[in-house]
């Protein structure tokens, strides 16, 4: 580790101790250049870490989101029956009032970065990775536009654009009302510092509700203005967000011991010199890499691959409220039920959804998505005895079951053909039609290839099954 590193590592730890949090005495923050900052078992320990070991505790006061800029600093919890000083907000007034509350909290840890050693935040933000190193940061809807052109014609592009807009009109608005005010500096806070701040935010923060005790969350409350809920936004959890994602790492996060405080209960073993996990939860490759950088490669044991499938949107002249909102479903590279399929098997909720997946050729597809398809091709009986034989009556399988299965493959085989192809003409250059995706010239497109790759491969396994 090199020396500026290493004293960037000691100094966070300094901070957090200072400010309530603990770090497990047998751990140690850590930097390479391929995890940055990260959490390991130090190497002297020898006998290493038995499960259920406390690794990380974070205190409120550390928090920095939204919350900070309703007070301009950190979060304290009264003592007794006072409450938080009354302070003036981080912004104008109509800039508090007028952008949502997750903007709110990004323009904040822009402030605090502009501040530098002046704010109370700034042995975190300096582990942080910095707005200059682009690439340190970017995530994939920031990527120069000739790496994101490898992932043309998948789930993750489509994200993509929905991201730059967003942003873009979110930072205009921002600004706007910061210009206005007269704000002092607000020339300073730029598009690409907002395009940061996003990146953080996204790559790094928490649910308020998870992280915060009963307590916590009360007093929080009392601070948010009117119809702001306490999700309505997310939070940086210094300490706490060194530990890397692992979807196999059994964990729990613990906000009851501690008013003040949240625990990362490890319930795995580690020894000498290995990393530290947390668990980001079960997200499918296109959402770990939209909102981390990285996908999880395919093993015997288990794979994140799935291809999001969106519920049509209501058509004009339709009642929006009969069609519902949109919904992403799963096609999986393997059957949702497979042992490796983790993040499939989750969205499995009954014996129902077993019965669906029974079905021939639909053992790759989230079984809510094939109910929803049948809803929209069975008769009102055919319906009616579905619905008898899914709550487990073996006599009520309708005689055309098999022409609902029939035409619930007839849709999904054609939504896939046409994925498909259009994936593969992306690949082409329209003036030579050789393949313009093969040779990647950085690790943007290595990682986008890698991803494309496995959305094909999902794409093909599940026609094949269909075929059955």
């Amino acid at each position: 580790m090199k020396e500026a590193d290493q004293k960037r590592c000691w100094k966070l730890h300094k901070w957090s101790q200072n400010n309530g949090a603990k770090l497990h005495p047998s751990l140690e923050i850590y930097y390479d250049d391929v995890t940055k900052f990260s959490l390991r078992v130090k190497n002297s320990v020898t006998d290493g870490v038995e499960p259920g070991f406390t690794a990380v505790t974070s205190n409120i006061s550390q928090t920095l989101s939204y919350i900070n800029a309703l007070v301009d600093g950190p979060i304290r919890l009264p003592a007794g029956n006072h409450g938080q000083p009354q302070q003036p907000a981080a912004f104008p007034p109509r800039f508090m009032a007028g952008l949502p509350p997750f903007v709110i909290g990004r323009f904040f840890l822009i402030k605090e970065y502009l501040k530098g050693d002046d704010s109370f935040w700034w042995p975190y933000i300096a582990t942080l990775p910095q707005p200059e190193h682009v690439n340190s940061w970017a995530l994939p809807a920031f990527w120069p536009e000739e790496d994101i052109e490898f992932l043309e014609a998948t789930n993750a592009h489509v994200a993509c654009q929905e991201i730059q807009a967003n942003v873009k009109h979110e930072y205009k608005q921002a600004r706007k009302l910061l210009k206005e005010a007269n704000f002092q500096g607000w020339q300073d806070y730029t598009q690409m510092l907002y395009k940061w701040a996003f990146c953080i935010f996204t790559s790094r923060s928490f649910r308020p509700s998870l992280m915060l005790s009963q307590n916590s969350r009360n007093h929080i409350s009392a601070l948010l203005p009117a119809g702001c809920e306490i999700d309505d936004f997310s939070i940086l959890q210094p300490l706490f967000d060194l530990a890397n994602h692992s979807m196999t790492s059994k964990y729990r996060w613990d906000i009851d011991s501690d008013p003040q405080c949240c625990q990362l209960i490890c319930e795995d073993g580690y020894q000498a010199g290995d990393q530290v996990y947390n668990n980001y939860g079960l997200k499918s490759n296109s959402e770990l890499l939209l909102g981390y950088g990285f996908i999880l490669p395919e093993t015997p044991d288990l794979h994140n691959d799935y291809v999001h499938v969106r519920k049509r949107q209501p058509q004009a002249g339709e009642d929006a409220s009969a069609v519902g909102r949109p919904k992403d479903f799963l096609i999986s590279l393997r059957p949702m039920n497979h042992p490796s399929s983790v993040a499939g098997r989750a969205r499995l909720f009954s014996a129902a959804d077993e019965r669906l997946l029974s079905l021939p050729g639909l053992s790759h597809f989230e079984p809510a998505l094939i109910a929803d398809l049948a809803a929209s091709v069975a008769t009102p009986e055919e319906k009616e005895l579905i619905g008898q034989w899914l709550a487990g009556d073996e006599d009520a399988v309708p005689e055309s079951l098999g022409d609902v299965v029939d035409k619930i493959k007839g849709p999904l085989g054609g939504k896939l053909q046409f994925d498909y192809q259009k994936l593969k003409a992306a690949e082409l250059d329209e003036e030579t039609g050789e393949n313009q995706l093969q040779t990647p010239t950085n690790r943007n497109q290595e990682l986008a290839l890698e991803y494309r790759r496995q959305c094909e491969k999902v794409l093909v396994a599940a026609l094949e099954a269909l075929s059955e």
